[in-house]
C-alpha cells in the first residue's frame, strides 16, 4: 500500500466513485447521442458537471472511457443474460426463450440511451463496433439463437430460417425502446416491458390472424 493510499480519506473514496460514476453517466449520453467522434471529452466533462482532467486521471483516454462505459452498460445485461440462461436451462426451450427477451426487453425500456450509443457504432462501421460485437452483441445474439435451435429441435417451432427470427425478436425490442422510447425511463419501464414482450410472444407463436381465420 502506497502513502497515497493509506492517507486517503473514505470520504474521499465516496467522492472519487461518485465522480467517476457522474463521468460515465455524461458519457452515456453523449456517445449516444452525437456518437464516438461527435462526444468530446469537454463536452462530457460538461455533462457530469467536473473538470476535464478529472476523466484523464480517471480514464487515461477516449477510447478506455468508452470501453468502460459500453461495459457499465451491455456488460450488465450479458452478466444477466448469462445467468438467466444458466439458471433456466432445465426449462423448455420456449419457456427460457421468454425469460431471456423478458430481460432484454426490461433492460432496453430501462436505458434507451445503451443501445443509441451501440447504434451510433454501427453506423460509424468502426473497429469500436467490431468489438462490441465480439464481446457483448454477438454474445446476447447467439444466446437468443441458441435456444431458438433448441426450440426447433424440440419441434416446439418451424424450421424456419432462426438467424432472421433471432432478429426479428431482438431488433423489435430495440426498435420499439430505442427508436420509440416514449414509454422508456428507468421509473415507468417495467409495465410497457412487460406488455410488450406478451405481444411479442403471442404474435409469434399464434401468429396475427384470428383462429378459423386465414
Amino acid at each position: 500500500m502506497t502513502r497515497k493510499q493509506r492517507d486517503r480519506r473514505p470520504g474521499d473514496e465516496q467522492e472519487s466513485q461518485k465522480s467517476r460514476e457522474a463521468i460515465l453517466d455524461a458519457a452515456l449520453k453523449a456517445f449516444a447521442r452525437e456518437g464516438y467522434d461527435g462526444a468530446s471529452m469537454p463536452k462530457i466533462a460538461r455533462l457530469a458537471g467536473i473538470a476535464p482532467p478529472l476523466i484523464h486521471y480517471y480514464f487515461g483516454s477516449k477510447e478506455n472511457l468508452w470501453r468502460e462505459t459500453v461495459d457499465r452498460s451491455l456488460g450488465e445485461l450479458r452478466r444477466e443474460a448469462t445467468a438467466i440462461c444458466a439458471a433456466t436451462r432445465a426449462l423448455a426451450p420456449l419457456d427460457r426463450l421468454r425469460a431471456l427477451l423478458q430481460a432484454h426487453t426490461e433492460f432496453a425500456a430501462k436505458w434507451p440511451d445503451h443501445f443509441f450509443m451501440i447504434i451510433a457504432e454501427a453506423r460509424s462501421d468502426s473497429e469500436r463496433f467490431d468489438w462490441v460485437q465480439e464481446h457483448y452483441t454477438g454474445v446476447l445474439f447467439e444466446q437468443v439463437l441458441g435456444i431458438l435451435r433448441d426450440a426447433r429441435d424440440a419441434g416446439a417451432i418451424r424450421d424456419l430460417d432462426l438467424e432472421q427470427i433471432a432478429i426479428m425478436l431482438v431488433g423489435g425490442i430495440l426498435i420499439h425502446f430505442t427508436v420509440l422510447p416514449r414509454a422508456a425511463g428507468p421509473d415507468r419501464a417495467l409495465r410497457p416491458a412487460d406488455a410488450y414482450c406478451e405481444t411479442m410472444f403471442d404474435v409469434v407463436l399464434n401468429g396475427l390472424v384470428p383462429k378459423g381465420r386465414g
